[in-house]
């Protein structure tokens, strides 16, 4: 069920659930128009595969999941779909004003807004942290099966820390803020149906790092080298 834009909500959301959900954000005819563009190129093999598993450490705040799905680079959405990059400047202000934070945009083109299109039969995104401070997923068909799974660090002084689950499910044209990179999280494997997400990553003013390996890891699949393996 959607609910009406309340920016008191999406901040309590935000800061206290690590996560809220904007409906509306964009039509639907657009997702459709943008969905039928990115399954032709997906079917012409304009875009690659991403098939990876068991890679991932702690240098690259990974749990070593199951990477299975396509993936649009920055390259490629502003080549293929440059409403996407409008999309990207134009949600920038309600970004900041949810985060109640100096949010800027990406400074690495590779990464600052990317496609994932995950197939039937097991298309997924292993356990991970983000890099960037914000992550923003606009989500361009509605899924029943799939959801992003999060696990939210919780504590109060009288009970020893817990794990809270939360599932969130696609809705076409919905637009999840999140704490990425303070949040364990993970896409759970596909079965029936295709899921596609436009990533939208952002930083806040003086806090844009980005692990050197993390793309190659994520991207190419290339197995992270670990700060003893870098040392010997």
């Amino acid at each position: 069920m959607h609910k009406e834009f309340s920016l008191v909500r999406h901040l309590r959301e935000y800061h206290y659930d690590f996560a809220t959900v904007v409906d509306h954000v964009m039509d639907h005819t657009l997702c459709d128009v943008l969905r039928r563009r990115i399954e032709c190129l997906v079917a012409d093999d304009q875009v690659k595969l991403v098939n990876h598993s068991g890679l991932g450490n702690s240098d690259v705040s990974d749990r070593g999941g199951r990477y299975f799905h396509h993936i649009f680079e920055g390259d490629d959405v502003r080549r293929h779909l440059p409403e996407l990059t409008a999309v990207y400047h134009a949600v920038l202000p309600l970004i900041a004003s949810i985060t109640s934070q100096d949010v800027v945009l990406s400074p690495y083109p590779r990464s600052d807004m990317n496609i994932k299109v995950y197939p039937p039969g097991g298309g997924t995104l292993g356990e991970h942290y983000d890099t960037n401070g914000v992550t923003v997923l606009l989500f361009l068909t509605t899924n029943l099966e799939a959801p992003l799974r999060m696990q939210i660090p919780r504590s109060h002084p009288s009970r020893t820390p817990w794990v809270e689950r939360r599932d969130i499910r696609a809705s076409a044209g919905s637009l999840l803020i999140m704490k990425g990179r303070e949040v364990l999280h993970d896409c759970e494997p596909t079965v029936n149906e295709r899921k596609i997400t436009v990533v939208l990553n952002y930083y806040v003013r003086g806090d844009t790092w980005r692990h050197d390996l993390f793309d190659d890891f994520v991207y190419d699949g290339a197995r992270p080298m670990s700060a003893s393996e870098a040392d010997g």
